[in-house]
């Protein structure tokens, strides 16, 4: 099926649009202006908003986009609508298309460069181990170390822990693909960091990046999701500035026609500095994740993280082999951290008399030896949309649901310090 015969199809089979559409159509994309944006208001709604959506909610995006007479908004709904049903990629009406004589067969016919569906790409130039979908990040460890030890030792260096999702991107001149850590595809974060890696491709050829994907705030703070970034917009009385999605770059897996991984992390690491520039011209949501080579260039990267309440640092041999996954025997790359994670159950939600909001903060527990301990509450880092998707989850399973939680370790009391919502496990 077409594209245009199942937007068609869609339209003929609808029904009314629902209120909780509406809501979100009123509360998340007007408040943001993202409707005055047209395609690109629906890609980006759909990457702050859009993580395991379904196919039915985006047609309901499309056909409220159409209502409201904002039908550009509504085709970029309709193209993510279509990928998740049929797992085709929709052929865009603008473009010119040689196979118009005979477009069924078009939709499903493989190129000398790579097959067009969602599900299983193929990118020719890329060996089996590169290809989107299949790639295996090197994984950082836990530090065996005291943080001392690796800002001495000439043979680690050392990047900052940015705040966002792991990411591999592979850019071809014509598509690109964004893979999560997990090996799922994902969508474009942003239109331009989508046309930088297409322009850039087309002018060196296909590469892969590895990186870090975050959204930055009005404020500078940095946030997983651009629904996170809006929400710090909103409440600091910018509802109408966007989030800014930014990718960090590592290091390039593979450029001018060779494999990387099979090269000293430091080549990986050159690379990517040489393939950042590039984008760092042409948009300002690429960013170069600095190295840090020398003993004093270490210490002072440890001391700003830590002075700007980040994260934590990354530290690499730089003469490592790329080895997939958690190198748990020669350390290859660990971290260093200032907090800590937890994976905690939600326990109960307190009560709050806001307008809109399900909940005041979340009560949770740490499972230690079979039992349930409460270790306080969290009460801050998750959208309007989060808390009602939280609501909603511990309100059907409420001895089931747990939530990742970044802290600044405990109190003497046993209770989290500083606690922030990460997303839900």
């Amino acid at each position: 099926m077409e594209f245009t015969e199942y937007a068609e199809a869609k339209r003929k089979a609808a029904k009314k649009i629902s209120a909780d559409i509406r809501e979100r159509w009123n509360n998340r994309i007007v408040t943001r202006e993202l409707h005055l944006m047209g395609e690109a208001g629906a890609v980006q709604y759909l990457a702050d908003y859009g993580r395991g959506i379904g196919t039915a909610k985006v047609i309901g995006f499309a056909l409220c986009a159409e209502s409201e007479g904002y039908p550009e908004m509504a085709i970029g709904f309709w193209k993510r609508a279509f990928e998740l049903e049929t797992g085709e990629q929709p052929i865009d009406q603008n473009t010119p298309n040689n196979s118009t004589t005979n477009p069924a067969p078009a939709a499903k016919s493989t190129s000398p460069s790579k097959v067009e569906t969602v599900n299983h790409p193929v990118v020719a130039e890329l060996p089996p181990h590169l290809q989107p979908g299949k790639i295996v990040t090197m994984q950082p460890v836990d530090a065996p170390r005291e943080r001392s030890y690796y800002i001495e030792n000439p043979d680690y260096w050392g990047q900052p822990k940015r705040d966002g999702n792991r990411v591999v991107v592979v850019a071809t001149p014509d598509k690109v693909y964004y893979q999560s850590r997990s090996t799922n595809l994902r969508q474009q974060a942003s239109v331009a960091i989508d046309r930088g890696l297409m322009e850039t491709a087309a002018t060196i050829g296909t590469f892969v990046l590895d990186g870090e994907l975050y959204y930055k705030s009005c404020t500078g703070s940095e946030h997983r999701t651009g629904a996170q970034a809006a929400t710090v917009n909103i409440e600091s009385g910018f509802p109408t500035t966007q989030p800014t999605a930014v990718y960090g770059i590592f290091k390039c897996l593979f450029s001018h026609g060779k494999d990387l991984t099979l090269l000293p992390e430091s080549e990986r690491i050159a690379a990517g500095v040489a393939v950042g520039e590039m984008l760092v011209s042409l948009s300002s949501e690429f960013e170069i994740v600095p190295t840090s080579r020398t003993a004093a260039e270490k210490l002072l990267l440890a001391q700003q993280q830590e002075s700007e309440n980040r994260e934590g640092e990354v530290w690499v041999l730089h003469n490592c082999r790329y080895v997939g996954g958690k190198d748990v025997k020669k350390f290859s790359i660990v971290r260093t951290k200032y907090c800590q994670e937890y994976d905690l159950f939600v326990v109960g939600l307190t009560a709050t008399k806001v307008a809109g909001r399900p909940f005041s903060a979340i009560e949770v527990a740490q499972e230690i030896a079979g039992k349930l301990v409460p270790i306080g509450t969290v009460g801050t880092g998750f959208s309007g949309g989060e808390m009602q998707e939280i609501a909603g989850l511990y309100e059907a399973n409420p001895r089931g649901l747990k939530i990742k939680v970044r802290s600044q370790g405990l109190t003497e009391s046993g209770k989290l310090w500083h606690a922030r919502f990460l997303e839900l496990c």
